[in-house]
């Protein structure tokens, strides 16, 4: 039987805009995500599906409703807790990549394990092993302005895996890429299922929707299947 991981139960996301007019990015959106598969959520720009992820993420509160992780509602969390949740259990993609220009490809990809007490050496072996994976050995002493759109895209991928999280946030990954770039994206991301991660991309891009296990429509703030 498959294993929910991630849950939300009548979300509700409010934002004020000038003194009096309340947006409703989130309107009482229940979804819950399992173990090991893809799922997009797929609607146009302004549809709140970036308001979900964040709130889903934990890089963002609801106004309402709960996020239960593991059977734990995150919900309530403060931020330092938050934060240490988020180091150990998720990775994020952005559209925009958000590489540090400064460092090698292969710095970046090790960056998120500074913070922990590992041995230089092992952190090092770790994200090497990783851009092997995304067929990048031979760029990985090249900075971010020296690589393609689809290849920063795929350091950031093993930059979002070297932490080993169980849930990976893409936020439209292939939004700054061709046709051919955003599909290798997403047969990368669908591999990562295969060692149980969940992997959760939203996406406004119909043309991807063959590489989803599930796939959920956004409009007006409202999920439905």
């Amino acid at each position: 039987m498959a294993e929910v991981i991630l849950m939300g139960k009548d979300l509700v996301k409010q934002y004020v805009r000038g003194k009096r007019e309340v947006i409703n990015a989130l309107n009482h959106v229940d979804c819950e995500f399992e173990r090991g598969k893809l799922y997009m959520i797929m609607g146009p720009s302004g549809s709140g599906k970036s308001t979900l992820l964040n709130v889903l993420s934990g890089l963002d509160k609801p106004t309402e409703g709960k996020v239960i992780f593991e059977d734990e509602d995150i919900s309530q969390w403060d931020e330092e807790r938050l934060a240490e949740f988020r180091r150990k259990n998720v990775g994020f993609v952005f559209q925009s990549w958000e590489l540090i220009p400064t460092m090698t490809a292969l710095e970046n990809v090790e960056a998120p394990l500074y913070p922990l007490k590992m041995k230089s050496r092992e952190i090092r072996s770790q994200a090497i092993s990783l851009i092997k994976q995304v067929g990048l050995y031979e760029r990985m002493d090249h900075f971010p302005t020296e690589l393609s759109g689809g290849e920063q895209q795929r350091i950031a991928i093993a930059r979002a895996l070297i932490s080993k999280p169980k849930v990976i946030f893409a936020d439209e990954p292939t939004g700054n890429l061709d046709e051919d770039a955003g599909q290798s994206i997403l047969r990368l991301l669908k591999s990562v299922t295969r060692r149980g991660t969940t992997v959760i991309v939203a996406t406004h891009n119909t043309g991807l929707r063959s590489f989803a296990d599930v796939i959920y429509k956004m409009q007006n703030g409202r999920l439905s299947g």
